[in-house]
């Protein structure tokens, strides 16, 4: 994946407790206007293993090695297009904008790499939330930034929209977290790198119950669902978004699926059901080999599409148990 140039923020904790100082004095929203796990996902949270290895502050698979914030991903370039506003997760005063560099997404070469050395945060605004605190939200739509430094902000003022800028691999904001130039992991209220935690979830958070509520739903998502007649694979998705569904005929008929935050051995089990209600494809895909941030699969038969009425479902099932369950009721246009 990618590193993010930015920082984040730990108090000094409190005696006995390992909770920051000043946590009821500073609570954070979400930083953005869309519903999770409908029109916007969490992809990765925090790298809490100091070494080199990566885990999110649930001990989980939902980070990468060096990760030092939150992600709140779209599922394509298509949405950028659209437009989904990005807020301040808190109210402070604007310390600082960037808004030039353009959308695009980067890959993983050296060469990508290097191309936005020293400003992966892309287009961005940096808050100061006061009492040493900081907040920054990262990779934003070229030109959509509505502030400028020194303006005033609460919680809920829409400061720009989701882009890809920057060290951005998917269209996604980025929130950072910083006390005094230290960096923090906002779900659990600990210095970023200091170990994760198999305890209670968000012990010591520095997110407002709404929030909690709204990320303790999981990292694991079917980020889309749907019918085609040719295989569908990630690089279109995450540009295009889902291909329209097709009209009756042709030479196949296959669902497809884009999931993302799987484990090491988990698999897609897909069903189509036919207009008439009869099964039409059973099955699942083999046992990813490794932990996945974002996956793309698809299933089906060699037979026309059929006019009328389908229904196409993916169960992610992990260690024998389903955690995910998606399905859909697409009509297919004779």
């Amino acid at each position: 994946m990618r590193r993010h140039a930015i920082i984040a923020a730990l108090a000094a904790a409190a005696l006995g407790t390992g909770i920051p100082a000043a946590r009821a004095e500073f609570r954070l929203g979400l930083p953005v206007a869309c519903t999770i796990g409908q029109d916007c996902f969490v992809q990765q949270w925090p790298d809490m293993d100091a070494g080199p290895g990566a885990s999110d502050p649930f001990c989980g698979m939902a980070a990468y090695d060096g990760h030092d914030g939150l992600d709140i991903r779209v599922r394509s370039m298509a949405d950028v297009a659209r437009g989904v506003d990005v807020i301040a997760p808190a109210a402070g005063t604007v310390k600082g904008v960037r808004d030039a560099m353009p959308d695009r997404l980067i890959g993983s070469t050296r060469e990508s790499r290097d191309s936005v050395k020293g400003v992966e945060c892309g287009n961005g605004v940096v808050i100061d939330n006061g009492d040493g605190w900081e907040t920054q939200v990262c990779h934003l739509r070229r030109g959509s930034i509505r502030v400028k430094t020194g303006d005033r902000v609460e919680a809920g003022t829409v400061l720009g929209q989701i882009g890809a800028s920057g060290a951005a691999e998917f269209p996604h904001v980025h929130l950072s977290v910083r006390r005094n130039g230290e960096k923090i992991d906002p779900a659990s209220g600990r210095t970023v790198g200091a170990g994760c935690s198999s305890g209670p979830a968000f012990a010591g958070t520095l997110f407002d119950p709404a929030a909690v509520a709204t990320l303790s739903k999981g990292s694991t998502a079917v980020l889309g669902l749907g019918l085609a007649a040719a295989p569908v694979d990630y690089a279109r998705l995450v540009v295009e978004g889902g291909p329209p569904t097709p009209p009756a005929g042709g030479n196949a008929a296959i669902v497809w699926a884009l999931v993302n935050n799987l484990s090491k051995g988990d698999t897609l089990a897909f069903r189509m059901t036919a207009p008439d209600g009869t099964p039409f494809y059973e099955g699942s895909s083999p046992p990813v080999d490794s932990n996945k941030a974002v996956y793309s699969a698809f299933a089906g038969r060699k037979r026309p599409l059929a006019p009328g009425p389908w229904t196409v479902a993916v169960d992610v099932v992990r260690n024998g148990e389903t955690v995910v369950s998606e399905s859909r009721r697409i009509d297919v246009k004779g």
